[in-house]
């Protein structure tokens, strides 16, 4: 019997104590979100802000790592290119409770400016990671780049060879007419001086002399002189030949310039240097995700691809690649915020304590009395069992 009333006594005792036991952390947390409409997800909240950090450690970073390369950097323009990002950087942490902002704020005149700022983080993180976008493709452009140069350089040697070649053809060309001038004229002037006649014969009528008998007739003789124009021609066949030894000298020394340069091995270490450039070029185009996606939207070669439809495409490509991931971690806080919409009639509302008290009161009060009622009748009766058995 005494087993039999502690189980009593402690249902009572639980009674109260149930009675009397405070609402759950939950239930508190359920409550404060019916209160005001809406709940949050903590989890999302965390995404978005670890989002948020990383690209802020992104930023920091790259902003770093371009000053770091300078040729003259020092702590103090570290220091000072640091300060912009940074400043972004307290906009992009902005950018979440902004978002939250929108879903939550009751009045539209906060929403919209929300929402303004919203956008206005959202640019500024688009900037920031167009940046970084464009630092991540330098790498592989620049090794397109220097071996374009590479390539314009060799070629540049090249054409420099090709024209000393052509200047040394020319210059033999213009020596072997120089010679066979030299030569044609030395070939008409002997061709004259053989058609000249060596010596200049004429008959010369003599008059008698004025000593001689009266009636003495004239005589005549043939008188021969030498040809001046022979003597003349010999003095222009000298000159020619000399003129035509020199321009001979001239052609053999212009023709030995001219195979030398021909002949030069650095014109064929350029040649080799040019198709070895071209080949690294060509993997080098090949292995970058530029010129691929650029070849494929204008439809040519990686190898056709131009610069400028190169930048274009990187524009393109960055651009719209930072505005979707600004709207990405941007959305994640948005959405994080769920309305709830509570029935007229909801069955989890919560009474006051007086209303619970004035209903369940009474209600208590006979569960406590039947309670000690059937207490005192089992005691009862277990004290008269006890004298009968006595």
């Amino acid at each position: 019997m005494n087993v039999l009333a502690s189980r009593i006594r402690g249902s009572e005792d639980v009674l109260d104590v149930v009675s009397r036991e405070a609402p759950t952390r939950r239930e508190l947390r359920a409550a404060r979100d019916r209160q005001r409409g809406y709940s949050i997800n903590v989890k999302q909240i965390v995404l978005a802000f670890a989002v948020e950090f990383v690209i802020i450690g992104l930023i920091l970073t790259n902003t770093l790592l371009m000053v770091a390369q300078l040729p003259d950097a020092t702590t103090a323009k570290i220091i000072q290119a640091m300060l912009f990002p940074i400043a972004m950087a307290m906009v992009e942490l902005a950018r979440v409770p902004l978002a939250i902002a929108v879903r939550t704020q009751t009045s539209w005149n906060i929403k919209l400016a929300s929402l303004l700022g919203v956008l206005c983080a959202v640019a500024v993180t688009s900037n920031s990671l167009y940046s970084i976008g464009a630092s991540s493709f330098t790498p592989r452009l620049e090794d397109t780049h220097k071996k374009d140069s590479q390539i314009k350089e060799l070629e540049d040697r090249q054409q420099q060879f090709k024209s000393q070649i052509e200047a040394a053809r020319e210059e033999m060309d213009r020596r072997e007419r120089e010679r066979n001038a030299a030569v044609s004229a030395v070939q008409s002037l002997q061709a004259q001086l053989a058609q000249q006649k060596p010596q200049d014969c004429a008959v010369v009528t003599v008059a008698p002399n004025p000593a001689a008998p009266p009636g003495t007739p004239s005589s005549t003789r043939q008188v021969c002189r030498e040809n001046p124009l022979i003597k003349r021609l010999d003095s222009e066949i000298s000159i020619a030949r000399t003129r035509s030894n020199d321009a001979e000298a001239a052609l053999r020394q212009a023709q030995d310039q001219y195979s030398k340069v021909a002949n030069d091995k650095g014109l064929r270490e350029i040649q080799e240097q040019i198709t070895k450039a071209t080949t690294e070029n060509r993997e080098s185009i090949f292995q970058s995700q530029l010129h691929s996606l650029a070849a494929m939207i204008f439809g040519v070669d990686p190898n056709n691809v131009t610069p400028d439809q190169i930048k274009r495409v990187e524009f393109y490509l960055i651009f719209v690649s930072s505005i979707a991931a600004a709207l990405s971690s941007t959305l994640i806080a948005m959405t994080a915020v769920r309305r709830i919409r509570v029935a007229e009639t909801d069955p989890s509302i919560e009474l006051p304590d007086e209303a619970m008290t004035y209903l369940f009161g009474p209600l208590l009060v006979a569960l406590r009395q039947e309670a000690r009622e059937a207490v005192n009748t089992a005691m009862k009766d277990g004290a008269g069992l006890k004298g009968a058995a006595q």
